[in-house]
């Protein structure tokens, strides 16, 4: 079973969008302390950034991880195939947070407490979004 370009495009999209929200959100949290008037567009600027950057990044990886066939079953896929895209993926996505938070903020504290965050609650994101997408068949091939 293999995914067409159109699949990975749209599970991208979705995905996306609920990070977005989610890298604002925790943006936000951290930086905002009660004194910062800067909160705001900081956490903007960062899921922004990461926005464009991630949504590229997570079509080349969903494209990626299309050439294996570890964990593939007639039309569904493993949980371990699951975590270990939702892991590698959280890899990848855990740099692109650290050197666009980095570069926005130019604050160590602010930027290690926001990939932390976001490492943790978005592999938890990604592996469930995984699961739901395993059962859409739409755009799967054999």
């Amino acid at each position: 079973m293999k995914v067409t370009k159109n699949r990975s495009l749209i599970k991208s999209i979705s995905y996306r969008i609920i990070m977005f929200i989610n890298t604002f959100l925790i943006s936000f949290f951290v930086i905002n302390d009660g004194l910062n008037e800067n909160a705001f567009k900081y956490s903007l600027y960062i899921a922004l950034l990461v926005l464009i950057i991630k949504t590229i990044t997570y079509y080349l990886h969903e494209r990626f991880w299309n050439f294996f066939d570890f964990g593939r079953l007639n039309k569904s896929v493993i949980k371990m195939r699951s975590f270990l895209k939702a892991l590698t993926w959280r890899i990848a996505a855990s740099t692109i947070t650290l050197i666009s938070a980095i570069l926005i903020t130019s604050n160590l504290d602010w930027t290690k407490s926001i990939v932390i965050y976001e490492f943790i609650n978005g592999i938890l994101i990604y592996y469930v979004h995984e699961r739901i997408w395993n059962r859409v068949n739409w755009g799967r091939t054999n």
